[in-house]
């Protein structure tokens, strides 16, 4: 073993002028739903030796999804993140509930949760798609199951069943009151002003 770490991924900068023309020629390219499943700008670092993984355990890609394409239901072993970049008016159902997604939102999907995105927009979002692929590649643990042709519901909450939208305040200081954790879940939180309904859901997560 060396004496410190050696990192095969190294320092890469993907710049939003470069990729996101690329994405938006890829609608010409690459159909959104089943075979094709997802339209994704996978990033790949140079480092690597020509794996599409932008580290050693990070897949991530940049997805556009047209204006009112639908992305269709399926789930996977990975876990995933997704942080929106640019748009409005979609919305991703894990496990059937529906989430708002918007400019600047992180959502979260656990390893083997159902999800599909809708956009219901005259316009397209991108976001970026992060997936721990590599890691369970190295595991063996990948798998892949689809779900529906059709989105089963196409409704647009502004708050989710699970309430991920909620927050809570301090009225004292006027900064945020976060979540303590209890036997039961994440269900208070610790602002003077927060309440069981106002503060954010009960171990759950997009």
């Amino acid at each position: 073993m060396p004496p410190a770490p050696r990192p095969a991924a190294v320092p890469q900068t993907w710049r939003w002028k470069d990729i996101y023309p690329l994405a938006v020629r890829a609608v010409e390219l690459v159909s959104v739903g089943r075979g094709g499943e997802r339209r994704a700008i996978a990033l790949a670092n140079d480092g690597l030796g020509g794996p599409p993984y932008a580290t050693p355990t990070l897949w991530a890609a940049l997805q556009y999804l047209g204006p009112r394409e639908v992305a269709p239901a399926h789930r996977h072993s990975q876990g995933a993140f997704r942080f929106v970049l640019e748009g409005e008016g979609v919305w991703t159902l894990v496990d059937g509930d529906p989430v708002a997604m918007r400019r600047g939102d992180l959502l979260l999907t656990p390893a083997w949760a159902w999800h599909e995105h809708h956009n219901t927009a005259d316009g397209p979002m991108v976001w970026l798609d992060g997936l721990d692929s590599p890691l369970v590649s190295v595991l063996d643990a990948g798998f892949f199951e689809p779900g529906p042709e059709e989105v089963p519901n196409r409704s647009t909450p502004a708050t989710s069943r699970s309430g991920h939208r909620r927050r809570c305040a301090s009225s004292r200081s006027g900064a945020p009151g976060w979540p303590t954790r209890s036997p039961a879940g994440w269900s208070r939180c610790s602002g003077p002003a927060c309440s069981r309904s106002s503060g954010w859901p009960r171990g759950s997560s997009t």
